[in-house]
């Protein structure tokens, strides 16, 4: 059964320049509709829009994750796959709803991707008959190159870009950069600490609507991978299920005139646009049924997120809007994006048996082991030295032994690679006895990264975990009654004939409304439209009288570097 991408509305608080500036505010929020006013026109109709729930400037962000996002990350831990992005105009408090304030560990600032990190693991902990492989990785569409944000021994600039990692489309798994890095985690700590990685290594740059002001899209990702009727002594059996968590803050959308950027700043903005408007036409292709193709391609923002909308994903849309007039055409523009992202529809599914999963390649490994450590055993017992048997012995313990790239800073501790290199240099053949240690350490290591079950016991844990549950799920329950009381009546469930009469009645009287309203909104977007135009139009000018002068400076300039190289 579909599901539709659930959209909601952050509108924040008016801010200090807007203040001074005495900016009056133009958006009005209820509990489900945003309301806007033109303010060039005040007697002109107001516009309104409805969504799944609305949150004004005095809303915190831990409500929005607990009325909307909780179910979702809930049904990730099942196997399903999830999508949380944040979109809008640049300085509405995109990166803030998703990532909080600088200090992460402050909880009143947290964002919406440290609580999905703090409530993945909790949930995780009280885990039963189930073992849980967390794998993180974190990366930046910049200027339409995709860069890995957790490469620590290798910082990128803004002026260079040496690694553009590449696009796969895998069958069966989707969209996906093979050459992304990829780090095991085993607690919210160790996310804290990649996220913030990955933000040290994040381009920012400040313009006249945001001192700090993202310069690509970010996309962090979390795979949950689960083997059913396991426990910690037995944590290889069971069937598999893969769950992914894509938490996505986008760039905000800007004009130049009023961000007054230039130079390098301008080209960034110029491909932040593209990006958005091709995200845009994906929006609208999904929900216009006449349009066959969908635009996926245009970008590889786009291509990402192709599972997320109107595909096997769980999406939720948070769309952040500023209530001042002077950004009264950014925010309508924002709305009718959100809008029209309702009535995408998905088809999730829970991902059972992953064929590339890696908690299935820890079990052939284990299964390996522990036919080496038994043909070891029984050797060792025979006294045997047949030299072929060792030396294939070493082989498939090199093969097994080698340190895969998820593996945690703690158990690289256990078993560095330097450690393992110098014992197999110092001996030209494996002894019995170490290789066994060997072996049993690198199933420590496997067994180590697979999680679930630590606080089973935790009661006061489980009870919190419980309220916030039986809440997401009566929350839920609203909206499905809303569509469901919606649909009811379009069916013709009716007690008598006068009602029904009065019913279509007020049904017609809405659709002319609605006919009205649209006419406005065409007149709306095709002055939108007019606006773009301009703004591209005089950008486009100014780059020409840009490329002019310094023509006219080099034709000017010739003769004289002539003379000089000549001296030379």
């Amino acid at each position: 059964m579909g599901e539709n991408v659930k959209v909601i509305v952050r509108c924040r608080p008016m801010n200090q320049k807007e203040i001074s500036n005495k900016c009056d505010t133009v958006v009005e929020s209820g509990a489900y509709e945003v309301t806007v006013l033109n303010p060039s026109a005040r007697n002109a109709p107001r516009k309104s829009f409805t969504f799944d729930n609305v949150y004004d400037g005095l809303s915190k962000s831990e409500t929005i994750y607990n009325d909307m996002c909780y179910s979702l990350v809930e049904s990730t831990l099942e196997g399903y796959n999830g999508t949380i992005f944040a979109y809008g105009q640049t300085g509405c408090g995109k990166t803030h709803t998703m990532q909080g304030d600088s200090n992460l560990m402050n909880e009143p600032s947290k964002g919406i991707i440290q609580q999905c990190f703090d409530h993945i693991f909790e949930t995780i902990s009280m885990a039963t008959n189930v073992r849980y492989l967390a794998l993180v990785s974190y990366l930046e569409i910049y200027n339409e190159n995709i860069r890995d944000l957790l490469i620590i021994d290798e910082p990128v600039t803004t002026s260079k870009n040496p690694v553009n990692h590449l696009l796969k489309d895998v069958p069966g798994v989707g969209i996906t950069v093979p050459t992304l890095t990829t780090q095991a985690v085993v607690n919210a700590k160790e996310c804290y600490n990649w996220l913030r990685i990955g933000n040290k290594n994040r381009i920012t740059a400040a313009t006249l609507m945001n001192e700090k002001s993202s310069r690509s899209h970010t996309i962090f990702t979390i795979n949950l991978e689960q083997i059913q009727g396991s426990t910690p002594t037995h944590p290889m059996l069971g069937g598999i299920r893969r769950g992914k968590l894509n938490l996505v803050d986008l760039a905000g959308s800007e004009r130049q005139c009023k961000t007054g950027t230039f130079g390098e700043r301008l080209r960034e903005a110029t491909k932040i646009n593209l990006s958005l408007s091709a995200l845009g036409n994906v929006i609208s292709a999904l929900v216009d049924g006449k349009k066959k193709h969908v635009p996926y391609r245009d970008s590889k923002l786009t291509r990402l997120l192709q599972d997320s909308l109107g595909g096997n994903t769980k999406t939720i849309m948070i769309s952040c809007i500023s209530p001042a007039d002077v950004n009264y055409d950014e925010t309508l523009s924002t709305l009718r994006y959100a809008s029209r992202a309702k009535c995408i529809s998905n088809l999730p599914k829970i991902n059972e048996d992953p064929k590339d999963a890696k908690l299935r390649q820890y079990q052939e490994e284990i299964l390996e082991l522990k036919r080496l450590l038994v043909e070891s055993q029984q050797q060792g017992n025979s006294e045997s030295t047949d030299d072929n048997y060792r030396q294939q012995q070493r082989r498939l313990y090199e093969e097994t032994l080698k340190m895969p790239q998820q593996m945690t800073e703690k158990s690289k501790r256990q078993v560095s690679a330097h450690e393992i290199d110098r014992n197999l240099n110092k001996n030209s053949q494996l002894e019995g006895e170490d290789f066994q240690l060997q072996v049993q350490k690198r199933v420590d290591i496997i067994k180590h990264v697979l999680i679930g079950g630590e606080r089973v016991n935790d009661l006061q844990l489980k009870e919190r975990h419980r309220m916030r549950k039986l809440e997401a799920k009566r929350i839920a329950h609203a909206l499905s009654r809303i569509v469901s009381e919606d649909r009811d009546l379009l069916q013709g469930h009716y007690s008598s004939i006068q009602q029904e009469i009065n019913i279509k009645n007020d049904h017609i009287k809405r659709c002319a409304q609605k006919i009205k309203m649209l006419e406005r909104e065409v007149a709306d977007l095709n002055s939108e439209f007019q606006l773009d135009r301009e703004d591209y139009l005089e950008e486009i000018r100014n780059l020409g009288r840009n490329l002019k002068f310094y023509q006219i400076l080099l034709h000017k300039a010739q003769p004289i570097l002539r003379k000089s190289g000549k001296n030379w």
